[in-house]
């Protein structure tokens, strides 16, 4: 499809997903989402081509793909985006209300009688696993972006069971660890299918107990006055003057 020659950018979101990455990694990362854009489908990672978007090299690709991968929903080698994919179907909805009024146009022009188009029922399957869209929406911590969460849930279900979704959410609600300035959007989170996730780390560092200092205290030895003169003399000869100094006065 011919897509809009601008990607929109939620500066907002965007930022909050993405405080964990290097300059590397975010340079990377836009590179595949307007990649994502220009093409106007998911992106193919037969034989690691992503590599070459992402204008990294081997190594660094090797390095930064796991971390790039849990923006996506990777289904073999093609990685869907879900926010891009929210975007790019309002632009092809936009395209076909445009194509569908310009036949309806041309036809009035053409007869002078405006016919009645068929449309496909939008309410058809509206209300299908809208239960367990409502029990996910109510578990998990962050309220922003409803209709994109209930699109990116329905195609999770793909993926998952609602009981393993709603059991991961709740994990993850509850988890100490959590930091919610650093809580992803639902639909991001369900993109990334991190219902799976394992808890999250400790963010309180250990602290090592302190070792017992086994290092032995030398006490320098004592000695009297006349253990000092007498090592004194055998060592070297001390002058009578000074000598008499450290001999003891009786008359005082």
């Amino acid at each position: 499809m011919s897509s809009l020659p601008y990607m929109q950018l939620y500066v907002s979101d965007y930022l909050a997903d993405t405080a964990h990455l290097t300059a590397q990694q975010h340079g990377a990362y836009m590179l595949l989402l307007m990649n994502y854009w220009q093409k106007g489908k998911p992106l193919d990672n037969t034989n690691d081509r992503l590599q070459y978007v992402a204008r990294l090299s081997p190594d660094e690709w090797e390095a930064d793909k796991e971390i790039l991968a849990e923006f996506f929903v990777l289904e073999g080698d093609i990685w869907w985006h879900s926010r891009i994919e929210t975007d790019l179907e309002k632009v092809r909805e936009k395209s076909i209300k445009a194509s569908t009024a310009g036949k309806r146009s041309f036809s009035v022009r053409s007869t002078g009688v405006e016919h009645p188009l068929n449309h496909k029922d939008k309410d058809k399957d509206k209300d299908k696993d809208i239960t367990s869209f409502d029990a996910f929406w109510d578990i998990y911590p962050r309220k922003v972006g409803k209709q994109d969460a209930q699109k990116s849930y329905e195609r999770a279900l793909r993926l998952a069971t609602p009981e393993e979704i709603l059991q991961g959410a709740t994990r993850f609600a509850s988890d100490p660890n959590r930091v919610p300035t650093f809580t992803p959007h639902p639909a991001t989170w369900l993109n990334q299918g991190r219902w799976s996730d394992e808890p999250l780390p400790s963010r309180t560092p250990e602290v090592a107990p302190r070792g017992v200092i086994t290092t032995p205290t030398i006490v320098p030895p004592a000695f009297d006055k006349n253990e000092v003169l007498e090592r004194q003399e055998r060592a070297i000869p001390m002058p009578e003057s000074v000598r008499d100094l450290f001999k003891p006065n009786y008359d005082l």
